[in-house]
């Protein structure tokens, strides 16, 4: 059997409202700072209305931006090889997904990181830099 693959780029406009738990954290991350939303029980990084179960998440919480790395790959398929690490901000249900830095590549799980933040910062996860060992 052939396999037939069409590589095409398709445009679908739309726009994007933050929320109020997002535009926090998309707020903090503009001044430096780590902004998840909780519920009390459960509190998600990046911050995010809802929590799996579907439970809201309707408050807003300042995390340090420090975590414990819990597993690392690297994306070989994209320019420049980069070393990606799942890890698991303190005080986080779950682990963000970031790009690692600074020798943080060569560290193995439970390793301590921390974020480097760019000096000019506008509000976007990619305002921190990479993680590196703590």
């Amino acid at each position: 059997m052939e396999e037939l693959v069409f590589d095409q780029e398709i445009s679908l406009p739309y726009a994007y409202t933050a929320g109020a738990v997002q535009r926090d954290a998309l707020n903090g991350l503009s001044d430096g700072r780590l902004v998840g939303s909780t519920n009390g029980q459960y509190t998600a990084v990046p911050a995010a209305p809802f929590a799996p179960d579907g439970a809201h998440l309707r408050d807003t919480v300042e995390l340090d931006a420090r975590g414990t790395l819990e597993a690392v790959t690297v994306a070989h398929h994209l320019p420049g090889a980069p070393a990606l690490g799942l890890i698991r901000i303190a005080g986080a249900s779950q682990p963000l997904l970031h790009r690692l830095g600074d020798g943080a590549e060569s560290l193995e799980p439970g390793s301590a990181v921390r974020a480097i933040w760019r000096s000019d910062r506008c509000g976007s996860i990619d305002d921190i830099l990479h993680f590196a060992p703590a």
